[in-house]
């Protein structure tokens, strides 16, 4: 009989390697969660590693309560996304305490993971969700996540603040991840 996740997170801190086991059980949706939400197979990939290095850190302060333990790992790598969403960037910290390095993907990576969060599948749904949010907010996202524009560039093109471009990105970006949850 296989150990139950809280059972390896529990062993995990005698034996590392436990920790191995449930980051084989769960990387894949999680990098799945994070493709999905980012759009960005590179993004999504160093999330999944952040969310699973902060595990590690804390996996000491975990919590059998009877929900699943990936549901922990799902408030992680919430908690990640919205860090990264606030900040537009993906924070090391963690990676780097416990001297991990950050895995470039090749292409064929980059596809596998595109694959695995079937993207080309929800394309429709996203335009769909996008068609929801009010102009200006879409246009914001579109700017800065499609296009990849610097938030000058975005503030400048919606003749608005940079702070505020910040806002309606963060603002579109939150709405659409609720939409396509719907969905």
């Amino acid at each position: 009989m296989e150990p139950s996740d809280a059972d390896l997170l529990r062993a995990s801190g005698r034996r590392p390697e436990a920790f191995g086991t449930f980051y084989d059980r769960h990387a894949e949706p999680l990098l799945a969660f994070f493709a999905r939400r980012t759009w960005d197979a590179q993004e999504a990939a160093d999330l999944t590693a952040e969310t699973f290095a902060v595990a590690f850190a804390s996996r000491r302060r975990y919590r059998d309560t009877g929900a699943p333990a990936y549901a922990w790992l799902l408030g992680i790598a919430r908690h990640q996304l919205a860090r990264k969403v606030r900040r537009q960037q993906v924070d090391d910290r963690a990676r780097r305490r416990l001297k991990l390095e950050r895995i470039e993907l090749d292409d064929a990576s980059l596809a596998r993971i595109e694959e695995l969060a079937d993207l080309r599948a929800m394309r429709p749904s996203l335009t769909a969700a996008l068609d929801q949010l009010p102009v200006e907010t879409a246009r914001a996202v579109t700017l800065r996540i499609a296009e990849e524009l610097p938030y000058a560039e975005v503030a400048r093109r919606l003749g608005c603040t940079e702070g505020a471009a910040r806002v309606r990105v963060t603002r579109g970006l939150t709405r659409l991840a609720d939409l396509m949850e719907a969905t």
